[in-house]
C-alpha cells in the first residue's frame, strides 16, 4: 500500500540526513533503514521500473528457495531521486565470496529461476530491458523473440556470427547476480536484492552478464559459471555472437 504523503516526507527526511546506525548498504544507492521493519533505497537511479521487477519476483519466486524483499511504495522527490520501501531483511553480505558450497546455492536459486517462463522477451513487469546487455541512452522494449533477436543481429558487422535464439526457451534472469547482491541470514537463507536489470530472457543472457564481467569480482563468476546447470549445445553455439554484439553496442551505442 503506498504511504501518504506525509508519510513519504518523513521518509525523505529521514534519508535525507540518516543516523549512522541506519545507514544499511553503501553499495552504490544508499539503503537506510527507517524502522525495525522496513528500508528504504534512495538514488537518482532508483526507478519505478526497478519497484515493480521486484514487486513481481517477490510474487513469483519460492520463499524456500531464496528471499525477495517485499515491496510497499516507489515515490520521487523533488530532485528525481526515486525511493523504494521495502521490506527490511537482515542479512550480511559476503565479499569476497569464493566458498564453492556457497556459489553452488546460488546456483541452485538460479537453476530455480530457470524454470519460470514467460512468452515475451524483457523486463518482468513488461517495460524496457536494462542492464549490461543493453545500452542505457534507450529504453528497449521487445514484443517477440524474434524482434529481439533482429535487434542484437543489427548490431552485429558481417565478419561477426548471427545470433539465433529460436530454440532458447525464456526464463526468468536476474542478470545482475554478485556478492554485494546477496544477503545471507543466520540460518543460511539467501536473499537476492537489486532487480533493476531482472526479466523474462535466454538463460544465455545469465550466463552472458557472468562472461563479460569475469573476474570483477575475484573468482565468483568463473565458480559461478562452473556452478549453474550447463547450457545446451544450442544455446552455447550463441554465445560468441552474443558477446561479439555486446561488444559493439560499447563501441556503437546507437
Amino acid at each position: 500500500m503506498a504511504l501518504t504523503e506525509e508519510l513519504r516526507a518523513s521518509v525523505i527526511a529521514s534519508c535525507a540526513d540518516p543516523l549512522p546506525g541506519n545507514v544499511v548498504s553503501q553499495y552504490g544507492k544508499r539503503v537506510i533503514k527507517i524502522s525495525d521493519h522496513q528500508v528504504v533505497k534512495r538514488g537518482i537511479e532508483v526507478s519505478k521500473e526497478e519497484f515493480e521487477n521486484q514487486r513481481i519476483a517477490y510474487e513469483l519466486v519460492d520463499s524456500r528457495i531464496a528471499r525477495i524483499p517485499r515491496v510497499y511504495d516507489f515515490f520521487t522527490d523533488e530532485e528525481g531521486w526515486g525511493y523504494i520501501v521495502m521490506e527490511y531483511i537482515e542479512g550480511k553480505v559476503i565479499d569476497p565470496l569464493d566458498g564453492i558450497s556457497a556459489i553452488q546455492r546460488i546456483a541452485r536459486v538460479l537453476d530455480h529461476f530457470a524454470t519460470l517462463r514467460h512468452n515475451v522477451p524483457g523486463s518482468l513487469y513488461g517495460g524496457p530491458c536494462r542492464g549490461i546487455l543493453f545500452p542505457d541512452i534507450e529504453g528497449w522494449a521487445f514484443d517477440s523473440r524474434d524482434v529481439m533477436e533482429k535487434w542484437f543481429n543489427s548490431r552485429l558487422f558481417a565478419h561477426n556470427p548471427t545470433l539465433t535464439l529460436q530454440d532458447c526457451e525464456l526464463v526468468f534472469c536476474h542478470l545482475d547476480i554478485a556478492p554485494r547482491n546477496i544477503l545471507w541470514q543466520e540460518d543460511g537463507t539467501l536473499c537476492i536484492v537489486d532487480w533493476a536489470s531482472a526479466g523474462f530472457y535466454p538463460r544465455l543472457f545469465e550466463f552472458c552478464v557472468q562472461w563479460i564481467v569475469e573476474g570483477k569480482d575475484g573468482n565468483f563468476n568463473s565458480l559461478l559459471l562452473e556452478s549453474m546447470n550447463p547450457l545446451s549445445s544450442q544455446e552455447m553455439e550463441q554465445k560468441e555472437a552474443m558477446l561479439c554484439a555486446w561488444a559493439n553496442i560499447q563501441r556503437h551505442p546507437l
